[in-house]
């Protein structure tokens, strides 16, 4: 499930841009994902929700904009 490591990406991400203290204001973290790049988006949302628990992100979600 590689799908982990991409949220797990995107979560480091967050963390470097996000100024320190604010994590807990994140409320949505959107991201595009082409049709053809083998992400399945379902598995996604559920491994960033896994790795967001009990967290500073815990009241975040991630939008995805399925593009071409």
């Amino acid at each position: 499930m590689h799908e982990l490591s991409i949220a797990s990406g995107i979560l480091d991400l967050v963390r470097q841009h996000v100024p320190e203290g604010r994590l807990a204001d994140v409320r949505a973290v959107e991201v595009k994902v082409g049709r053809l790049s083998g992400v399945v988006a379902d598995s996604l949302v559920f491994s960033f929700e896994a790795l967001v628990q009990d967290t500073e992100l815990a009241r975040s979600r991630l939008v995805i904009e399925e593009v071409p």
